[in-house]
């Protein structure tokens, strides 16, 4: 690893995004005529999930101060499946690493892992749904759209996803998965729907992102208008997904993982599908070796994902919570995304490693990219052939200061993101 250099080079994306995030809900509340179905002393759920979202927290409670302003009765219901251990308690501690307590947003936080049968669909599974939600006089439905980590179709990740497995809890969600990828891709849009015809659903937010996880937009819908518009917009959303900026890559450095970046702790449609899970048009980089150092705090130990890594640190091993991990990866149905790959007792010692088994010829320049995590991909250090070959693209710049890669005396990776 002698003479090792990197540089630190920008992506550019477009950076549009939606400023005046409350005056923008109260316009699409009235657009989609929601305002006329919030009575006086109705019961309103909102839905808030697992994942981290840009401005959560804003958006939350703009539709909450919409409700109360029609004198409604708002309260956060947690909808995220069987993320959180699948517990009340679990979930709740997730909320709250996002800020979102019923002090901050004041309102109260309902939680629990009951469910209720609305029906079944024509092959015979339960359509299972949250028995606080279903209780409620009416729910508005949030959730960011995005494309899924494990198949492609015109619904993906968003609306229908939290209606049939954030709302399904952890019965609901280990259904939609019982199939595996055809189980989701084929059915949890027909979940939805039963849903959507027997539960007290009043409308949605759907959010979508610009590359560097900013606000890009918002559509409010009727819950007739459900499919229209998370196919629109994940359209949208496919256009100004962020990429690593090369297709061949011997090791790829990723400094976190976790829930809160991906439902898969990395998300497959940038490292693309290593043991096999995608499917569809996009062509996945081919990156030789993964190493993933470390996970987010806000993950809270849920590991699910790691088995798509070669090499992870100690650190990481550490914090692996493996009730959680099993829990949620069992619901997926996709074992192989919590298997443990070699855990090193420092980053140095996994990135030589994983130089010794890049099968590159003597001599050979290795390609690497360190990135924070497959969320944040507008800066990222590579090696010298990556920047040869990427170096005139428009989009991107350099810091133009080659840094030789650098460890503290413990082995910890410094030259970091």
């Amino acid at each position: 690893m002698e003479n090792l250099k990197l540089i630190k080079i920008h992506q550019k994306f477009d950076n549009k995004k939606l400023n005046n995030i409350p005056e923008f809900i109260c316009k699409e509340l009235k657009r989609i005529q929601l305002d006329r179905k919030i009575m006086p002393g109705m019961k309103v759920g909102i839905t808030v999930g697992s994942r981290g979202i840009d401005n959560l927290q804003l958006i939350i409670k703009s539709i909450i101060y919409e409700i109360k302003k029609r004198k409604g009765i708002p309260f956060i219901v947690t909808s995220m499946g069987s993320h959180g251990g699948a517990t009340a308690e679990g979930q709740k501690e997730i909320l709250t690493n996002y800020g979102i307590t019923e002090e901050s947003m004041g309102v109260p936080i309902k939680a629990s892992m009951e469910v209720v049968k609305l029906g079944r669909l024509e092959n015979g599974l339960p359509v299972y749904f949250d028995k606080i939600a279903y209780n409620a006089d009416g729910i508005i439905v949030v959730n960011r759209v995005k494309v899924h980590t494990a198949f492609k179709a015109e619904i993906e990740s968003g609306l229908h996803k939290m209606l049939s497995v954030g709302l399904g809890n952890h019965e609901g969600a280990k259904l939609v998965h019982y199939l595996g990828v055809k189980g989701i891709q084929d059915y949890m849009v027909e979940f939805a729907e039963v849903i959507l015809k027997k539960a007290p659903i009043l409308a949605g937010f759907a959010i979508l992102e610009n590359a560097y996880d900013e606000t890009y937009k918002i559509v409010g819908a009727k819950t007739e208008e459900f499919y229209q518009v998370e196919k629109e917009l994940l359209k949208e959303c496919k256009q100004i997904l962020p990429q690593l900026p090369v297709k061949n890559i011997d090791i790829l450095i990723i400094q976190e993982m976790g829930k809160n970046i991906s439902g898969t702790g990395m998300d497959t449609n940038i490292i693309g599908g290593i043991k096999g899970f995608k499917k569809g048009e996009y062509e996945p980089p081919q990156i030789k070796k993964i190493l993933v150092l470390d996970l987010t705090p806000e993950t809270h130990g849920n590991a699910l994902g790691v088995g798509m890594a070669h090499m992870i640190t100690k650190r990481l091993y550490e914090k692996i919570d493996l009730k959680a991990t099993n829990m949620n990866t069992i619901t997926t149905t996709f074992l192989d995304r919590a298997r443990i790959p070699m855990a090193f007792d420092t980053d140095k010692e996994a990135i030589e490693v994983g130089l010794k088994t890049i099968w590159n010829l003597p001599g050979t320049k290795p390609r690497i990219i360190i990135i924070k995590n497959t969320l944040k991909l507008d800066q990222m250090y590579v090696t010298e052939p990556i920047w040869e070959e990427i170096k005139s693209e428009k989009n991107i710049t350099s810091s133009r200061d080659w840094e030789e890669i650098n460890f503290d005396n413990l082995g910890n990776l410094l030259t970091r993101i």
